[in-house]
């Protein structure tokens, strides 16, 4: 009775020095009537040295009360099993040359060994292991001041409590599977009382959000903490069912269990670091991507508008002709793109409207070349580059620059194809007249099938035009509007720098 009435005191205390702490977070705030003269940047807040001392000297006074608690408890007989002890003791403090350091928490195996030293040996022995770990671990992570203290009582109260709760119930004498039950509450609760110690000393002392910090911190480790509570209650069974044999071969379970957590949460935290980096790069690329257009753009202002033309129209076809995601992000990619081998023409042949001459168009000819050369510089664009190689390729084998026909040409390239041609015919800075919507559209109709895949073109005709006769060219034709199309589609293609389908 005395027992409990020490513990239902020390917790109040506990709750009582928290509200304390917090309420005096504001009395060591510099007053000043100069709103200059103290003007400091706003940011996190800084620990003041006076919370810090109310803080230390409310865990120190704490702290003596639990081993107090624990001292007068360890005057029982719970010590007597010197093996099962030493067993114990080597799980909690062996298990913490397995420990975890994942990005937001660590986890180790000394609070599961904590939990049986609570269940088998109780409370006294299970605190004193207790402070036995948080000490070592502050050793070797050089722990000090009121982050010590906190550790240090954490690290004796869970333990206390817990192994008060289930001396309690073993004294009762309930069934062998009703006690492994009330083992594998025990351990969740003081799982979430060991979260709610550290995490509250640390809104004390830096801020922040304690729903945040349960989110993030304690609900991505719950479900290893329950398989490790259900592994902790089995041993218990079989303690008394079997005897302390049980226990070696829960050790070796649960280096095994703590071994293949860390190989899993490395293979995460790795491939969380590819994911970052490989955004990284996607976002440097698209930028890349932006900023060459409108250089190309500064040389010849049509060319930016036919690109975002072209691939505006290409995307729609590609998603028409039920192509995959995949294949829809390459075929954008391409359509902006497509045209980037003739920015080494000359101007003359570039921006002149005149006839050109033999020479002139076989300098023409070369710029899907020479684009499809460039792209393949950068990794994860060779199907981007095939697409622009071959996007002058005729359906009657006529096309340049391989001469390929029919379904020997790439269906990307087949569709930007289509989408190109339209452009030319209606835009309205193209070196020919335009056309309107309709008489675009019947020309596509008369070269289906020898210029370009007939197929396409009526998809194109009955699925991208209908219902668009009338709108406005400049909005389709508008650069930011299909980058900012690349920013949806981007993360799907192979390689770092990656342009991916729409979301």
């Amino acid at each position: 009775m005395v027992v409990w009435l020490a513990l239902v005191v020390w917790l109040a205390l506990v709750v009582w020095s928290l509200s304390v702490v917090r309420a005096a977070a504001g009395s060591d705030r510099p007053v000043t009537t100069d709103p200059d003269r103290h003007a400091r940047p706003r940011g996190p807040r800084a620990p003041f040295a006076g919370r810090r001392k109310l803080l230390a000297a409310t865990q120190a006074v704490l702290l003596v009360i639990a081993i107090g608690s624990a001292a007068y408890l360890s005057s029982t007989d719970q010590w007597e099993s010197a093996p099962l002890v030493g067993l114990i003791a080597l799980l909690v403090l062996g298990s913490d040359i397995l420990v975890l350091d994942a990005k937001r928490f660590r986890i180790g195996g000394s609070f599961t060994g904590l939990v049986l030293a609570m269940a088998l040996l109780g409370p006294a022995p299970a605190a004193a292991l207790g402070l036995a770990s948080a000490s070592i671990d502050a050793v070797r992570r050089r722990v000090r001041g009121t982050y010590l203290l906190n550790n240090l009582l954490t690290y004796v109260t869970f333990p206390l409590l817990g192994g008060a709760v289930l001396h309690a119930l073993d004294n009762s004498e309930p069934e062998q599977g009703g006690y492994a039950v009330a083992v594998f509450g025990v351990f969740i609760a003081a799982n979430a009382l060991n979260f709610l110690m550290i995490a509250g000393h640390t809104r004390i002392l830096r801020g922040g959000s304690l729903p945040d910090m349960l989110r993030t911190v304690f609900l991505p480790v719950l479900p290893w903490e329950i398989a490790s509570a259900v592994m902790t209650a089995m041993a218990v069974y079989g303690f008394e069912a079997y005897g302390a044999g049980i226990i070696g071969l829960f050790a070796l379970a649960l280096g095994a269990y703590q071994l293949l957590l860390r190989a899993l949460l490395e293979g995460q935290m790795h491939s969380e670091e590819i994911e970052r980096r490989t955004d990284q790069l996607d976002v440097r690329h698209e930028g890349m991507l932006g900023l060459l257009l409108e250089t190309l753009a500064l040389r010849d202002p049509s060319a930016a508008r036919h690109a975002a033309a072209v691939a505006h129209y290409a995307h729609e076809l590609a998603r028409a002709a039920g192509l995959s995601e995949r294949e829809q992000a390459v075929v954008h990619t391409a359509g902006l793109l497509h045209d980037l081998g003739k920015e080494a023409l000359p101007d003359h042949i570039l921006l002149g409207r005149s006839e050109l001459h033999p020479a002139e168009r076989r300098l023409i000819e070369r710029h899907p070349a020479d684009g499809a050369r460039l792209l393949l510089r950068v990794e994860g664009m060779g199907e981007v580059a095939a697409a622009v190689l071959a996007h002058h390729e005729r359906i009657d084998g006529r096309g340049y620059p391989d001469g390929l026909g029919g379904e020997s040409i790439p269906m990307a390239a087949r569709i930007l194809a289509v989408a190109e041609v339209y452009d030319v015919l209606t835009a309205p800075d193209s070196y020919r007249i335009p056309m309107s919507a309709a008489e675009a559209e019947d020309e596509l109709r008369r070269v289906a099938g020898t210029q370009l895949d007939g197929r396409l073109v009526w998809l194109f005709a009955t699925q991208v035009l209908r219902g668009r006769q009338t709108e406005h060219l400049g909005h389709i034709a508008d650069l930011e509007t299909e980058l900012q199309v690349q920013r949806r589609v981007r993360g799907v293609l192979d390689g770092p720098f990656v342009l991916g389908p729409p979301a």
